[in-house]
């Protein structure tokens, strides 16, 4: 069972000082605060609120536990969805710096607005895996694994001596997935990968040229491929969960970005090069037979129209294509999207509190079940926030985690 930071406060009330006063590791999180900062008697009840709404709202994958040895994107947004869903996640993270994707993009009092999206619902774990007592602790919580998630360059984790195989020998029922940029095989399997090259191999720019020349090419200003890939590898996750229930056993899930990326694009993009040979019939792009017109006030997309709308104001617009069975929106703005009509009777955007970073936007998990609802999430944790909580699961002294800590293990 999951405990709560809570827990391992009152057990452990008078150990305040036991965590290396004279070393750089900040073992601790649950009990010193690292940066000034250190959770507050309402955020201990904000917790333990969510656990017990936890005990009638579980999720679906309530009862699997997840290891997240992932970075950046692809790797610990698949993670969050098998959080949010009731996985219990822990994100595994190195001392000192943890992923490096903290520290991207828009923040406040240090905490990254994408990092708190993404590894929200996860307990973070701080674990040296350059140190061999480091591998050996993740090598213990893989006993108990169900699932393995990593994003590492091919040949990375058999170094460590963490791949697939090596990992499978401890439990055979465990599920590996491994995500990568350019496949395990090919003469770029090796090359550093990140979203924007993937969005070129995979011919999304081309399907955004404004132009006949190169420097017309446009990128998809945002991580889209990123995104793809963490949903996908969420779903072949949980297939190969489903898969061992029925008495597949563990497996190995791979996936890379390009493989994502074009079974993304095919249906549309790929469809004038999807037949061999002569006899075929091409078509526009799908994105043709659609535009954006302007208004008076603002603008709209809708199937194409080939009509001057900028006399009419928006909502009237909007009402009269509707009215006449036409699809249409209205194009917001990113800073106008909280307060469109639609996106609030949704209630798709939630407000969360988060110790540090104070009130956060994010939303929901797209998928709801009545039957299984999921929990109400919990703010992105610190670093090595359950360092002291997970390793006492496995049986660990506090005495013996100060010695790994004087190692470099953890952190």
């Amino acid at each position: 069972m999951r405990r709560t930071t809570a827990y391992f406060q009152a057990r452990y009330a008078n150990n305040e000082s036991l965590f290396l006063k004279d070393t750089t590791a900040s073992v601790c999180w649950a009990w010193i605060g690292q940066n000034g900062y250190t959770r507050s008697a309402g955020d201990t009840k904000l917790m333990a609120m969510s656990e017990q709404d936890a005990n009638d709202h579980k999720g679906p994958l309530s009862g699997f536990r997840v290891l997240d040895l992932s970075s950046v994107v692809s790797g610990p947004m698949a993670a969050v969805v098998l959080a949010d869903q009731g996985a219990d996640v822990i994100k595994i993270e190195p001392p000192g710096w943890g992923d490096g994707i903290r520290g991207l993009g828009a923040s406040r009092n240090g905490l990254s607005a994408i990092y708190a999206m993404i590894n929200r619902n996860k307990r973070s774990v701080a674990i040296n895996l350059k140190v061999a007592a480091g591998r050996d602790l993740v090598l213990s919580l893989v006993n108990d694994a169900d699932v393995v998630l990593q994003n590492y360059r091919p040949g990375k984790m058999a170094r460590l001596g963490l791949d697939y195989e090596s990992l499978r020998a401890i439990n055979p029922n465990l599920i590996y997935a491994s995500i990568n940029g350019m496949g395990e095989f090919g003469p770029l399997a090796d090359q550093k990968v990140y979203d924007y090259v993937i969005q070129g191999v995979s011919g999304l720019l081309d399907s955004h040229q404004a132009g006949s020349g190169a420097g017309d090419l446009q990128m998809v200003r945002t991580i889209i491929y990123d995104k793809v890939t963490a949903l996908t590898a969420a779903q072949g996750i949980t297939a190969a969960l489903l898969a061992r229930e029925r008495g597949a056993g563990g497996q190995h899930v791979q996936l890379s970005m390009l493989d994502a990326a074009l079974y993304f694009n095919w249906p549309d993009l790929m469809w004038n090069y999807s037949f061999k040979g002569q006899g075929i019939s091409f078509s526009p792009d799908l994105a043709d037979m659609c535009e954006v017109s302007e208004t008076k006030d603002g603008a709209i997309i809708s199937s194409y129209l080939g009509a001057d709308t900028s006399g009419y104001d928006t909502d009237q617009l909007l009402q009269l294509l509707a009215d006449n069975e036409i699809p249409v929106g209205r194009v917001n703005r990113r800073s106008e999207v909280l307060h469109d009509r639609q996106v609030q009777a949704s209630g798709t955007v939630l407000e969360l509190e988060h110790p540090r970073g104070g009130v956060l936007l994010q939303p929901r998990s797209a998928v709801r079940f009545d039957g299984t609802p999921t929990p109400p999430p919990i703010p992105s944790a610190e670093l090595g926030e359950h360092t002291v909580e997970v390793l006492a699961e496995l049986g660990l002294s506090l005495e013996e985690m100060q010695a790994l800590a004087h190692q470099g293990a953890i952190g």
